[in-house]
């Protein structure tokens, strides 16, 4: 797999051990000798960005340097991407958008799905357009109403 898809698959969240809420894809690493859940974290510390052990439900995160471990407050989680149908209508482009393509002018088409003749159909957000549209039994199919497909991270 190619480097740029890689980073594709994951990012890294900043968030802080007194955050109420962690992100619903922070990537757990097992589990602490309490039980407790451990996220794998980053941060920086003397000059250098190491990992860290975090353990929301204690409110620690550590990280190892020099034989010892630190106490840091604010830090990165590694989180894998995550996606989520929203319903939306009349080509509006929602926060966090997942971008399909492109059209012959350059323009960001986004990605959708319809519910049509009891199936699911992909299609695209024309945003000037101002509607969605999705491929059925040869021909394109234009809507008002679809859901767009956008990243997640935070539980609502």
């Amino acid at each position: 797999m190619a480097q740029n898809k890689i980073a594709d698959l994951y990012r890294w969240v900043d968030a802080s051990i007194t955050d109420e809420k962690f992100p619903v894809t922070a990537f757990a690493i097992g589990t602490d000798s309490q039980g407790h859940v451990v996220y794998m974290g980053r941060a920086y510390f003397n000059d250098i960005l190491g990992p860290v052990h975090v353990v929301p439900q204690r409110k620690i995160a550590y990280l190892p340097n020099k034989g010892k471990e630190h106490r840091v407050e604010k830090f990165q989680l590694l989180c894998l991407n995550h996606f989520k149908w929203v319903p939306s209508t009349g080509g509006k482009v929602l926060p966090g958008a997942v971008q399909g393509g492109r059209n012959p002018y350059g323009l960001p088409l986004y990605v959708a799905r319809v519910s049509h003749q009891g199936g699911s159909f992909v299609g695209v957000v024309h945003p000037r357009g101002e509607t969605g549209s999705f491929p059925y039994q040869g021909k394109q199919i234009k809507t008002q109403d679809y859901q767009a497909l956008i990243t997640h991270f935070y539980d609502e």
